[in-house]
Order: structure tokens, then C-alpha cells, then sequence
């Protein structure tokens, strides 16, 4: 599809973004009956205009990409976004790496760091031609936004190795691959809860007893406090039994969390800081609410 096949690409481009972010939430007030089929008929119609440009993403334009990233907005999308996210997926390399350096310093400047854009610029970290030209292209970015953008790409390193080139070629800092020993005086079954993280990343071993679920918490605070090199974006992955089914044990393991001495306390949060921000904060919030 060409610029020319759009009789005004201007308004074709205002519709899109708009259309994009007239998804309703549901923390919202209700709509009424009215209301609501026209957010409906919104999505329908934003859905249409993705699914023509689908049917040539392969030699879509610039600008045209770059109306697709603005359409994607910091807001729950409840799936709408992933044919946004397939057409990107489709678009010839280069054009998707210069396109989503363009978009991105505005996008994150006037939005934020949101997942919306984040899944949508994974499809450039992923593809080694589309790299070098975000690379090529972000080395026109000033200052203010090459600092606007490198906390959101040291967000998806964290989370993501595939953003390892573009992060270093930034200026963003390499996270430690630092290993340390598993202490052999440690009980036979922190031992192997060590060793089967390390070797596969499981964290079933370090949640042995669900009976007595906070008889696990010593074994999970050592664990977490060593240093798992290669393994250390999956560290918070260690809190995931109770983060995912036993919320309710949260206020007790942040009381354990305080009880700790300060040094032994930061190195833990500072592991889990450094692959999961998000998860470190919940933990000082534990931590102060049981002080």
C-alpha cells in the first residue's frame, strides 16, 4: 500500500492514532448503551485499517509504520493491539528499524515506558537488519532523547537479552554475570534448590513444603542472595509461587525481609532490582509496611 493509494494520508493518520486509543477501560466509568457501540464500531474500523495494510505490510512506507506505532497508545489494549503487532512483525526490516527510531523518543517522551511500545519495538531487537538501521538512525537523537529513551531499553534489557546490542550501543551498562559459590555448609536441599536454578532456571526446589509455606522462606532469601551470573534476569522468577499463589503470605515474607540484617537485605533487593524493578518496589513496600 502506497502513501498515494490514501487519498489524504493526513487524515488517514490522525484516524488510526485516535481510533488506537479510544479503547475504553475498565476502571472507567460505564458507557451507555450509545456510547458503547461507538467505541465498539471504533475498534471495529481501527481493526479494518490494520488488516489493509496486513495485506501489504511488506511494502508499507515509513510514514505509514510510523502511524501504526502511534496508534498503539500506554493504556490496556485487551488484545486489540496484537494485529497492530502483526502487520509490524511483517514490515520490511529496514523500514520498521529507521521507522520505530523515529517514533520512539516522541512516543516514550509524551507517554511514557509502556509495554504497548515496548512489544511493538521487540520486533526491531529481534531482527539484525532492522537493528543496524534503528542504530543508523538513532545516532541522529540529541542528547535529551537519547536519555529519554536508554531507562526504557535498560527496562527491556532487564527482561529481555535480545536488547543487548542496542542497549550497549546506547550507552546503556552491563548487567554483572558474576557467579557465586553455593556454600557447601549449606542444608543438601538449598544445595539442590541452588543447582537446579542454575542449570534450568527452576524454582520448584526452593518452595519445597507447601504446608508450612513459610518454613520455605530462609531457603528463598539465600537463594536470592547469591549472585546466579547468566541466570540473573530470572531471579525475581525465585518469588513466583508467591507473587502468583500465596499473595496472602506476601505480608509475612516482607516481615522476614526486614527482619534480615541491612546488608543482607539490599543484596537481595538490589538482585532483584536490577532483572525487575517492579517486584524490588512491591518488596520495600512490604518491608515499610511491616516495620
Amino acid at each position: 500500500m502506497s502513501l498515494a493509494e490514501h487519498a489524504d494520508f493526513d487524515s488517514w493518520r490522525e484516524q488510526l492514532i485516535r481510533l488506537g486509543g479510544s479503547i475504553h477501560q475498565d476502571e472507567a466509568p460505564p458507557l451507555d448503551d450509545e456510547a458503547d457501540e461507538d467505541q465498539q464500531a471504533g475498534i471495529q474500523r481501527y481493526l479494518e485499517m490494520l488488516d489493509e495494510l496486513e495485506e501489504n505490510a511488506g511494502d508499507l512506507t515509513g510514514p505509514q509504520v510510523e502511524a501504526v506505532l502511534l496508534s498503539l497508545h500506554a493504556l490496556d489494549d485487551y488484545g486489540i493491539y496484537e494485529t497492530a503487532y502483526g502487520v509490524l512483525s511483517q514490515v520490511d526490516p529496514e523500514v520498521l528499524g529507521k521507522a520505530t527510531a523515529h517514533v520512539l523518543p516522541g512516543w516514550i517522551a509524551e507517554r511514557g515506558d509502556h509495554d504497548a511500545i515496548a512489544s511493538a519495538a521487540s520486533r526491531v531487537a529481534y531482527s539484525e537488519d532492522a537493528t543496524r538501521h534503528f542504530l543508523g538512525t538513532a545516532q541522529s537523537w540529541s542528547d535529551p532523547q537519547r536519555s529519554t529513551v536508554l531507562p526504557a531499553l535498560s527496562r527491556w534489557f532487564r527482561e529481555d537479552a535480545a536488547w543487548e546490542r542496542i542497549h550497549s550501543a546506547l550507552g546503556g551498562t552491563a548487567q554483572p554475570a558474576a557467579v557465586d559459590p553455593i556454600p557447601a555448609d549449606w542444608p543438601a536441599d538449598w544445595i539442590t534448590a541452588a543447582e537446579a536454578f542454575r542449570s534450568s532456571g527452576s524454582v520448584t526446589g526452593a518452595w519445597l513444603d507447601e504446608g508450612d509455606f513459610e518454613s520455605n522462606f530462609p531457603r528463598v532469601l539465600a537463594l536470592l542472595e547469591l549472585e546466579h551470573g547468566q541466570r540473573w534476569r530470572e531471579v525475581p522468577d525465585l518469588l513466583n509461587p508467591l507473587f502468583v499463589r500465596r499473595r496472602n503470605m506476601l505480608p509475612a515474607f516482607g516481615a522476614a525481609l526486614a527482619a534480615l540484617p541491612a546488608p543482607r537485605r539490599e543484596r537481595i533487593l538490589a538482585a532483584i532490582e536490577r532483572a525487575r524493578a517492579d517486584t524490588a518496589n512491591a518488596l520495600r513496600e512490604l518491608i515499610t509496611q511491616s516495620e
